[in-house]
């Protein structure tokens, strides 16, 4: 036992110590832990603090070397993408359990937090500033740098060194002046224009050397970093407060006496700097740099008369191109509408060509054999201006004389480019001045100077420009503006005071052009021309009770006379006039591919408004038949009001086709099908095949089964109207009758004045239009084209491009007077009055919208509404005018309320379309 209790006894005791020893050793290792964070802690303290320092200095004026400045940065300062990021946040002390240091720890994370709120703001310094500003700083240090490596080089001579440490200097000065031009105080800018008027002046040794040279270009580089920065705080600042800066007005004169210097200063420079590169060059190869320049001299200008050709023939290219989008466009009007813009571009396309291609080719030409040509560069712009200018004049003049609608002959017009060419020119005169100052000096106050006399010379050009055609440009002005203003028009625009007032009234007449041209681009677009007449009808604020008593006026036996011209059937001997719209062509097609076997489909539904042309197309469907499908048969068939028991229908068809139906159906058509000759079946008002009640659409099924019979020979063509394919279709559903459909468009503007006015032709009758549509101002008074562009685009709108309502509307708006019709504005009814008209009412109109034509007693079967509602509906339909009777005691929509009542009932949901 004791010694089984002795070993367990020492063990435990071994136990004991070890856990008491743990700790110290844990201990010791968090504090050498926490001692290496706070030398690294202490390392990157002062690291920052260096970098503060560092960045400090260069903020106060010591200029780095790129590398150290790119590593303090952490990015090249000249970079265009350069940001100095987001503050940085606090940093957070590490814990640690050695209580000892921890102090330490927090008291440097504290410090360093510090720092780097304080690099930040050093960094965001430097990279806050402006593109200009900070390409000039890395330019600065650059050249700073080199010039250093050229006094630490032992083989330099005093002199050179001397010059150097000037030219050091100088960038120094200019160094420490960057970072304060964002104060925009008086100083900076006083101080920046001392740098640039007062550059390092240099000995030139004897002989002249490539060191000094270099010297020489580090100097101009120098400046041109000054020019840039004192352009830079030209156009960030305003003009006032520059001239402030430099001493108010007193202190002009001397700023332009400076600026004179600085660009004569400039001019020596570059003559010294070409002779230095030419020197060196000539003593070693003869006299080949100026045979180089000469030659270049020469090449160049030869390019430049056969680049001017090449741009000038672009301008026949262009054109071609207009002429193939043209033919290319068709029935596509955005297409068309292009080579407007296409042709628009052309005159000036060679002259825009010349500048681009003058643009690329400046940094290829600076190098010593091509520096001729870059000096010349400047003469090629200037020419590219002359004639952009030149080519503005003739268009501001042609434009005038259109609007003032006046022809310019072959003399006029050759006059015109001459006195063009002539005012470009002498707008050349302040312009070239202009130039060379923005080579030299870039913006300054000699150079806003030279652009006022600039504007001047502009202004006074126009006017000289206008003064060719100052009538028209008078009668353009009186077409613009309101009556009243017309004498103190014509008192502004005397020969003595035309040059003052005539350019200063020509943003109004531009205004006036850019509307014309986008009236003319916008023609073309149907929602353009509606709202076009919609708003003039909304100018000219029509008086309803007037149009209300003109519409219910008494008909005159002149007028009854004149409409005869206007109904379906001509006096006897007169030749219905017909408008090709594209329908009759869309038949004849789908026709052709049947009867020339090259389709087995055998029917086709023609869909279109009541009035919309599909009857009257018949007759010249069947013309034009007898050509193209020699042997077909065409038989036509109008389909009686409300033919839909089957055996109607059986009878119908059979007595058309010579076959009994009656008794044995489709089966009969398909066994005569073999020995019938090809033939064309023509159902016209197809609606009359159904009524919309229980048991009323056996007909239609009748039809469809006739149709669905397999046959070889006969060709099934049913005219139907919109609204009643509309419900057959949601009834039966639309893939599932008729495969082959064709819509009838919407009659365009042309189309509804051609059928107009070939009508009013065949009655020998003279038209003239109403004040309201004529134009009473300007050149455009009392024309008669522009009063009839007005009118039709306010009927084809009001008539939403129907020609048998537009031929009412057409009606309504004229008075006849002997042989001669004057016309006023259309005057569509309202459907306004449907607004008093109970919900049966509605349902009433929409069935006879639906069906075309309906009985009283038709119509209850339709709306499974009582015969009086039905009859008290009718009354009142008939009594707004709305509703017309017809021969067989059935009720219509009257053509003139076909619109409004569609519409209408269309909001209020129905009808199927």
């Amino acid at each position: 036992m004791g010694f089984t209790r002795q070993p367990r006894f020492w063990g435990l005791i071994l136990t004991l110590l070890l856990s008491g020893m743990a700790p110290p050793a844990q201990a010791a290792t968090a504090c050498e832990q926490a001692e290496q964070t706070l030398i690294a802690l202490e390392r990157e303290e002062q690291q920052l603090a260096s970098d503060r320092q560092r960045l400090q200095t260069i903020l106060n004026g010591e200029v780095p070397a790129p590398q150290q400045l790119e590593g303090l940065l952490g990015q090249p300062l000249a970079h265009p993408d350069a940001v100095s990021g987001n503050p940085p946040a606090k940093r957070q002390s590490t814990d640690s359990r050695c209580q000892a240091v921890q102090n330490d720890i927090e008291a440097l994370t504290e410090q360093l937090s510090t720092l780097d709120t304080a690099l930040y703001r050093l960094r965001h310094t430097l990279l806050s500033m402006s593109p200009a500003q900070r390409q000039a700083l890395a330019q600065l240090s650059t050249l700073h740098n080199q010039l250093q490596e050229r006094i630490d080089d032992p083989q330099s001579s005093p002199s050179l060194v001397t010059g150097a440490r000037l030219v050091q200097d100088h960038i120094a000065r200019l160094w420490a002046l960057v970072p304060h031009m964002a104060q925009s105080d008086a100083g900076v800018t006083a101080d920046l224009d001392q740098l640039w008027h007062q550059p390092p002046s240099l000995s030139p040794p004897s002989p002249i050397t490539t060191p000094y040279r270099d010297l020489i270009k580090a100097r101009l580089e120098v400046q041109k970093q000054v020019r840039d920065l004192r352009a830079d705080q030209w156009h960030r600042r305003h003009l006032s407060d520059m001239v402030l800066d430099m001493g108010g007005l007193t202190g002009i004169p001397a700023v332009l006496a400076r600026e004179g210097a600085r660009i004569q200063q400039r001019l020596m420079d570059t003559i010294t700097l070409v002779r230095y590169d030419l020197s060196a060059p000539i003593r070693r190869t003869g006299y080949m740099p100026i045979v180089q320049n000469m030659l270049a001299l020469v090449l160049g200008i030869a390019g430049f008369v056969l680049l001017a050709k090449l741009a000038h023939r672009s301008r026949h290219w262009a054109l071609s191109l207009h002429e193939k989008v043209v033919a290319a466009s068709g029935q596509r009007r955005w297409l068309r509408n292009a080579s407007r813009l296409i042709s628009g571009i052309a005159p000036m396309l060679p002259w825009l060509l010349l500048w681009f291609f003058l643009g690329q080719l400046a940094p290829l030409l600076d190098s010593p054999s091509t520096k001729v040509l870059l000096w010349l560069l400047p003469f090629a712009h200037l020419y590219v201006i002359y004639g952009l200018a030149s080519l503005v004049g003739e268009w501001l003049i042609g434009r005038v004389a259109q609007s003032a609608n006046t022809y310019l002959s072959a003399d006029q017009s050759r006059q015109v480019i001459a006195h063009s060419r002539k005012v470009a020119g002498w707008l050349m005169v302040p312009w070239f001045p202009l130039l060379v100052v923005w080579e030299s000096l870039g913006p300054s106050l000699l150079y806003y100077l030279l652009a006022g006399l600039l504007g001047t010379s502009l202004y006074l050009a126009v006017g000289r420009l206008l003064a060719l055609r100052n009538h028209d440009y008078l009668l353009c002005l009186q077409a613009i503006l309101p009556s009243y203003l017309d004498p103190v028009a014509e008192r502004l625009l005397t020969p003595w005071l035309f040059w003052l007032f005539a350019p200063l009234m020509l943003p109004v007449a531009l205004v006036s052009f850019l509307v014309d041209f986008l009236d003319r681009v916008l023609a073309d677009f149907d929602w353009y021309m509606r709202f076009k007449a919609r708003w003039f009808r909304l100018r000219t604020k029509i008086n309803n009770e007037e149009d209300d008593e003109k519409a219910n006026s008494a008909e005159t036996p002149e007028e009854g006379n004149y409409e005869r011209w206007f109904a379906q059937e001509l006096p006897e001997g007169s030749k219905l006039p017909f408008i090709d719209t594209g329908l009759v062509a869309a038949m004849e097609k789908t026709i052709q591919r049947w009867h020339g076997d090259k389709t087995d489909e055998n029917a086709l539904v023609v869909v279109g408004e009541k009035g919309s042309g599909k009857s009257i197309s018949i007759g010249k469907l069947q013309s034009a038949l007898s050509d193209s499908c020699q042997g077909l048969e065409v038989i036509t068939l109008k389909v009686p009001a409300r033919t839909i028991q089957p055996d109607e229908i059986h009878r119908l068809v059979g007595d058309a086709l010579n076959v009994e139906l009656v008794e044995q159906g489709p089966a009969a058509l398909v066994k005569s099908d073999e020995s019938r000759a090809p033939t064309l079946l023509i159902l016209d008002e197809a609606q009359n095949f159904f009524l919309a009640s229980q048991g009323g659409l056996a007909g239609w099924r009748t039809v469809l089964s006739l149709v669905n019979a397999r046959l070889d020979n006969v060709f099934w063509l049913l005219m139907i109207n919109n609204q009643s394919w509309a419900y057959l279709c949601n009834v039966f559903g639309r893939d599932y009758q008729f495969r082959n459909v064709v819509r009838v468009k919407r009659w365009g503007q042309s189309d509804i004045r051609s059928l107009i006015l070939s009508r009013n032709h065949l009655g020998g009758y003279q038209v003239s239009y109403d004040e309201v549509l004529l134009s009473s101002r300007g050149p455009e008074a009392g024309n008669v084209r522009n009063a009839e562009q007005r009118y039709f685009s306010l009927l084809w709108d009001a008539s939403r491009g129907n020609p048998l309502v537009a031929l009412r509307l057409w009606l309504t708006s004229i008075k006849v007077q002997g042989r001669r019709v004057q016309v006023g504005l259309p005057t569509p009814p309202s459907a306004g009055i449907l607004d008093s008209m109970g919900e049966n009412a509605l349902f009433v109109y929409a069935a006879i919208a639906t069906h075309g034509r309906l009985s009283s007693s038709e119509i209850s079967a339709a709306t499974c509404l009582p015969e009086n509602v039905v009859r008290y509906a009718l009354k009142s339909g008939f009594d707004a005018g709305f509703l017309k009777k017809t021969d067989d005691n059935r009720y219509r929509l009257v053509p003139l309320w076909y619109q409004p009542v569609i519409s209408y009932l269309t909001r209020k949901n129905l009808l199927n379309e």
